[in-house]
Parts: C-alpha cells; structure tokens; sequence
C-alpha cells in the first residue's frame, strides 16, 4: 500500500496530531494503571512559589506561550509559571505517571477536548468551580456556546477553552479574480462540488484543490453528511462515511485535486493551486510566502452547499486532582489562565481561533485571517464541536483517509480500515 500525502502540511499535520489525538493511542498503554487512582491523594508539583504548566505546544504556539508566560512572570506574582512543553504522546505518558507514583502533578495542563471527557471519566480532573471562584470572569458567559460545551461533563466544567483550530480553506485572491471564481465563495464556503466545477476552467498544470489532513478536515463533511461522532462512531463504513469519500474521490479522479505526491502548502504558496486546505496555523507562511494581501480564509471545506458545518477542533486549560495543593497555589494556577486570556491577542498570530467573545468581538482580531470562522453571527452559528469521549479514535488510522481518496486503497477496504482501527481503540477504553 502507497504511503499518504507526501507533503509540508501532511508531515506538519502529523507532528500535531502527536500532540494533540495521538495521545489517546498512548493512554492504551498506561491507562490500565488508573483503575484505583481516581481522586488519590499526591504530592505538590513543586516548591511553593511556582505554578507547573504542562503542555503540548512544541510548534510556533512555543515560543509565543513562552513570551507570555515570561511577560506574566514580569509582574512579579507570587507564584511564577514553570513553562514545560513536551510532545502529546509524551506528555499523555507522564500525566498518568505522576497520578500513579502521586509526585510531581502539575498545576495546569492543556489537553483537547476528547483528553478532556477522558481524563475527567476516569476521575483525574478537578471541576473548575475553585478556578472560576477565584477568576469569575472564566465563566460560560464569556465564551462561544459551542466552546463551552466541550468542557462540560454530566453538567460540570472540567476546564476552560483555551483555542480552536482546524483545516481552513485558503485561497489565492489573484487567481480567484483572474479565473473568474468569485461565485465560488459569495457565500463563504467552499464544497467538493464546486471545486469539482474547476474542471476546464483552469489551465492544465493549476490545481484547483490542495489537500492536507484530511482526518481533521473529514469531520466537517461528516456532519455536513448528517452524521456526528456521538451517533456515528459505532460503524465508519456507514453512509454518512462514505459520501464524503465519494466526491472526493470523484474530484481527485475529475484532476482537480493535487497528487499526493504534491505539497500542498509548497504548490499553494507557488501559485499552482488556486485554494489549499491548510492548517488555520499556517496563515503566517502563507502571508510571507504569497503575501498578506494575497490569500484569504474560506471556512472549511464542505459536503454540500445545503448542509454547513464548521466543525472546529479544541484545547483546553485543565487541572489534575492534588489535594495535597494549596488553595492559594489552585488560586495562582486560575490568575494566570486568566491573564492569558485576557491578553489572547498576545498569541493570536499562531493562527488559532479564540474561544472567548472578548477576542472576537475586538476590532483587531475581526482583521485577523482566521477570523473569517467568526467574524458574522452566521458563521458562528456554523460552528460545530464535540467532546465525545471516542470522538478522537476517528483519526486513528490517519494515513488511511489519504489512502481513500488517491485510490491507494478501495474505499470498501480503506472504511473497513477505518472503522476496524476505531472499534478497537474504543472497545480498549471501553474495558480498562
């Protein structure tokens, strides 16, 4: 079987997905440990005097969380940040770990929204109710409905939304004009139909499409298929799977779609393809590359023109249990979850979406490319999330999903793989 997309944004895109899915494959092979963990007692993280912040931001967002943690720390509070960025899989690892051995837990940690109904489901997170105590203004009110529902559980908040991202549709505002295709974005959005229409419109050589991690940008065409991961994870070779990888089958066939053995972001940023499916984190080499004048966001790619779906990704501020940490240190930890979110705009030129209507309604960030996900009531009324506890096993097999649309694999054989993959990760969870 042929390898998957063979490109910038595909190895990119799984350089995350190591920090943020992978480490649900990583939790099968320590989470047998945590039967009886539960809410045991543990160890302070450290000293009093600093709060340890783990995370999994080992890409651009790095070096930005750093500069705020640094600029937090310049205030001279009583508990300075301890910042400790690691890969997902590695630091999935060391959070059961230290709940096992009840040393070293830390203060704050950042997880997704399906490491966040695990952990809570396996009784290591602590509610937020202390946090929004001490910071009321970490409160629903504040924050995008849709946001806020992926860090409920059995109606408690287990954490506070941190940032969203996901695969946007770029496209390159010069060849838009120059091939007459303004009508493919009046309203926004971009389906597989109306790529499939760029055939005979765009000289040979120019791709209409760029694709990039499919496993995450699949999710929107799912729901806008009419399925959801809460009702559709029990069988992926259902039709709400497959009509997805049907048009887009027949789009790659149509030649509209680049190879998989084109980078995506490589044959974007040169001019060969008129939209890109990037990463909303990749807007800053896309502006240096082509220009910030040049490229602009369509929402993610969709199933049709009738059913839109901007189904978004998410991470957010968590705390593990420690009774043995102070109620001053737990008041530390929320005072700088609150001092990154009410300086977010600090960090927004990552590319990630903000979760809190503080930022969206700010007239910088409304300028911001990744804003075109929120800029309108509309648009947010598009927006679709999920904190399904299996919800993450749909990217288990990732390469698969390119291996289904490039024909490296018959879609009967690549969904068969699909769902095989997930069921057996579901039903691993399902019986530790």
């Amino acid at each position: 079987m042929k390898s998957s997309i063979i490109s910038g944004e595909s190895r990119k895109g799984r350089r995350r997905l190591q920090r943020l899915m992978k480490p649900f494959a990583v939790v099968l092979t320590v989470i047998g440990m945590l039967a009886g963990v539960g809410g045991c007692g543990s160890t302070a993280a450290t000293s009093t005097g600093t709060i340890q912040f783990w995370n999994n931001l080992v890409g651009d967002d790095g070096p930005q969380m750093q500069k705020m943690v640094n600029a937090y720390n310049a205030t001279n509070p009583a508990y300075k940040v301890v910042f400790q960025p690691m890969n997902g899989n590695d630091l999935t690892t060391k959070i059961y770990s230290v709940m096992q051995t009840k040393k070293n837990i830390p203060d704050i940690i950042i997880g997704d929204e399906f490491q966040t109904a695990v952990l809570q489901s396996q009784g290591l997170l602590n509610t937020m109710d202390q946090w929004q105590q001490n910071e009321p203004d970490l409160v629903k009110k504040n924050f995008l409905p849709q946001t806020w529902k992926n860090v409920m559980v059995d109606q408690q908040a287990y954490g506070i939304p941190m940032y969203m991202y996901q695969m946007a549709i770029y496209y390159n505002k010069d060849l838009v004009n120059k091939y007459h295709l303004g009508y493919i974005l009046k309203d926004g959005f971009v389906t597989i139909d109306e790529i499939r229409s760029l055939k005979g419109k765009i000289p040979k050589g120019m791709y209409g499409l760029a694709l990039g991690n499919l496993p995450w940008a699949f999710v929107p065409l799912l729901y806008g298929a009419g399925g959801t991961l809460e009702n559709n994870m029990s069988d992926l070779t259902s039709s709400v799977w497959r009509k997805p990888f049907e048009k887009l089958i027949a789009a790659y066939k149509d030649g509209v779609i680049a190879p998989s053995d084109v980078d995506g972001e490589q044959a974007f940023g040169s001019g060969k393809a008129v939209f890109a499916q990037l990463g909303t984190w990749s807007q800053g080499n896309m502006s240096k590359t082509l220009g910030a004048d040049k490229i602009a966001e369509a929402n993610t790619l969709q199933y049709d023109s009738k059913h839109f779906s901007n189904f978004l990704f998410q991470c957010n501020w968590m705390q593990l249990k420690d009774p043995n940490r102070s109620a001053a240190k737990s008041a530390a930890a929320a005072k700088f979850v609150d001092y990154v979110y009410k300086n977010w705009m600090d960090w927004s030129n990552v590319g990630s979406i903000s979760p809190a209507y503080r930022d969206l309604n700010n007239p910088e960030y409304r300028k911001l490319i990744q804003a075109s996900f929120t800029n309108s009531e509309r648009e947010r009324k598009y927006i679709t999330t999920s904190n399904y506890i299996y919800g993450g096993y749909s990217a288990s097999a990732w390469g698969t999903y390119a291996d289904i649309v490039f024909g490296n694999v018959s879609l009967n054989d690549g969904l068969k793989t699909l769902n095989l993959t997930a069921q057996g990760q579901i039903e691993i969870q399902k019986e530790s």
